[in-house]
């Protein structure tokens, strides 16, 4: 586990607290960033599991939602719901990740 905490994050994380629904559950983001999402649920889905996600955001006065998957990567327990970290399988802005061998 200590492993995992020294682990330098892919990418920045945003504390935004945003409408989320995880196969079609009604959700809410603690965190989020290009790679992955923390939010919390009433229900924990098995760790390991493939997860659909899609977030509802404002911007320009106009609402949007995109739609992502993921694997779950952690739950633990957040009062009576569950908080639950997923990787998301492809950054949801790809100017946001780091590329190996790109100039920056």
């Amino acid at each position: 586990m200590q492993d995992a905490q020294l682990r330098p994050r892919s990418a920045e994380r945003f504390g935004l607290a945003l409408p989320i629904t995880m196969e079609g559950e009604e959700c809410s983001t603690h965190d989020i960033s290009a790679t992955g999402v923390l939010l919390e649920s009433p229900a924990a889905p098995p760790l390991g599991a493939q997860v659909s996600l899609m977030l509802q955001y404002r911007a320009g006065g106009r609402d949007f939602s995109l739609g992502c998957t993921g694997e779950v990567v952690r739950v633990e327990r957040h009062g009576e719901n569950f908080n639950i970290a997923v990787r998301l399988a492809e950054p949801l802005f790809q100017d946001a990740v780091p590329q190996e061998g790109g100039t920056g």
